[in-house]
């Protein structure tokens, strides 16, 4: 708590600065000393070094980031030359009635490496945008190492510390996220084009070939910032969320959300018994219909596949769609009702009533109870770093990938129905609670918790929730009618 009044301890058992008027709510806490100790030859000390070498091994991954995608750039760009030289080569064989299907071709080429380099594009900027920060870090640490007192240059270094990890967390998901796998694009002549007929419905194919990025991020294994005994960590007393922007988008029932590699968002319908597709504007480009079972919760696979649950009685299961050809291409049935779903891995898990956490097989249609529990209707679920999280009754639950309880966050008056849920790059979760009307993030641990938004924000109903790991952003729907995209900022 900010009493005003200048810190005198440091209690390292909760990492927190204490004034005098603090120290009374810490009276049982060990560890308690002065900060003048804590401070001592703090210009010398590992931590003021750590945080130099720190901030230049950021600087030297993202020079090697920006270097990989400046070549991946000019790799597609002769990818593409070389895709638009077999069209022409191919064209010169065949009659007029190959004109539409040739021009169809060459636009989806386009279109795709347009994309490709639009990201590409993107990431460069957000990386510029960290090179900027972190120099600008580290004249701050300059100017704090020149002029800044003892107790200025502790309080300093604890905030950029915090800053170069949260840049250090973005670099490595830019790894973990596949953003940067090598990109190879494929051209397949139609096999029909050898034998034109007039039933020949395409030039070609375009594929995305991705091999996996082998970049090792230069970092300072096994070294945490640390100043005498007092760990630097994120707390979630220090998340924010700033609004972009909220969208009325015409749906009745909205339950389930999920942002696709395109940037294009497919949110369910579950009245109605659909997935209706919006662009990033909140254009809409179409809506799948699943009828005759429903839409309840969904999520992306692979390619332009997505998958949804239903929970009528004559159609309990999973339904597989293709987004392109808006088609329900496989049907998985289970023996009881299905709320939340994710796609982890090659495998769908799915929150059934009153069996537990069910893992799906979409080959073989094959099921294995991961997590055995008396489910009840409308819970959630989440998978982040390997473990399994999932929202029930008052409680969010956290299980490793063998059904092992890790934690259990129970609290009636933070969790009121609770429904879906979020985790961010550090694991905090986000859960949506229905009847409260609020937003709640819970700590990693499943220790600590905190309100971040409510009815003063908007809230009515909130149903479904989903972190957008691309774009550093959390959407957050209502059960009727709105979506609101927000800024994460810690």
């Amino acid at each position: 708590m900010d009493h005003n009044e200048q810190y005198q301890m440091v209690c390292q058992a909760h990492d927190e600065l204490l004034c005098l008027k603090c120290i009374e709510k810490h009276d049982g806490c060990k560890g308690i000393i002065p900060i003048s100790k804590v401070i001592e030859n703090v210009k010398m000390s590992s931590l003021f070094q750590e945080t130099q070498k720190r901030l230049n091994d950021i600087n030297r991954n993202i020079e090697m980031l920006q270097n990989e995608l400046k070549k991946q750039q000019g790799g597609i760009k002769q990818q593409e030359e070389t895709i638009l030289s077999q069209i022409s080569e191919t064209r010169n064989k065949i009659n007029n009635h190959l004109d539409k299907l040739e021009e169809k071709i060459r636009n989806e080429v386009s279109d795709i490496t347009a994309k490709l380099k639009n990201d590409m594009n993107q990431a460069q900027q957000i990386l510029e945008g960290k090179n900027g920060d972190t120099n600008n870090a580290e004249q701050q640490l300059k100017d704090i190492e020149r002029y800044a007192s003892d107790l200025q240059t502790y309080l300093g270094l604890r905030k950029i510390s915090s800053k170069a990890a949260t840049t250090e967390l973005y670099l490595q998901s830019i790894i973990r996220d596949h953003s940067l796998d090598e990109i190879t694009l494929l051209f397949k002549v139609d096999d029909k084009i050898s034998n034109i007929t007039n039933n020949s419905k395409k030039f070609g194919s375009v594929t995305i070939h991705k091999i996996l990025c082998k970049i090792d991020l230069v970092r300072y294994k096994n070294r945490q910032a640390q100043l005498g005994d007092i760990k630097i960590k994120k707390s979630i007393a220090d998340i924010k969320l700033n609004l972009i922007t909220a969208t009325n988008i015409g749906i009745s029932d909205i339950r389930g959300i999920v942002v696709l590699p395109s940037g294009n968002i497919a949110i369910s319908d579950y009245s109605d018994g659909n997935i209706a597709v919006f662009r990033t504007d909140w254009k809409r480009l179409g809506k799948i219909s699943v009828t005759p079972a429903n839409s309840f919760d969904v999520t992306y696979i692979h390619d332009k596949t997505i998958a949804t649950t239903s929970n009528l009685w004559n159609g309990n299961g999973v339904n597989i769609i293709d987004i392109e050809t808006e088609r329900i291409t496989r049907h998985i049935p289970t023996n009881s009702s299905c709320y939340g779903i994710i796609y982890h891995n090659g495998s769908l898990y799915v929150c059934a009533s009153n069996i537990g956490i069910l893992k799906l097989n979409p080959q073989d249609r094959s099921s294995t109870v991961i997590v055995q529990s008396n489910l009840p209707s409308w819970c959630y679920i989440e998978i982040f770093d390997n473990k399994i999280y999932y929202t029930s009754d008052e409680s969010v639950k956290c299980y490793d990938m063998q059904g092992k309880q890790i934690w259990t966050f129970k609290d009636g008056n933070t969790l009121k129905c609770p429904r879906g849920l979020a985790l961010d790059s550090s694991g905090n979760v986000y859960v949506a609670c229905t009847t409260s009307h609020r937003v709640v993030v819970i700590s990693p641990d499943g220790q600590q918790s905190r309100e971040l938004l409510s009815l003063n924000n908007g809230l009515v109903n909130p149903s479904t929730i989903y972190f957008d790991r691309k774009r550093h952003c959390l959407l957050v729907a209502n059960k009727q009618q709105s979506v609101s995209t927000y800024e994460i900022i810690h």
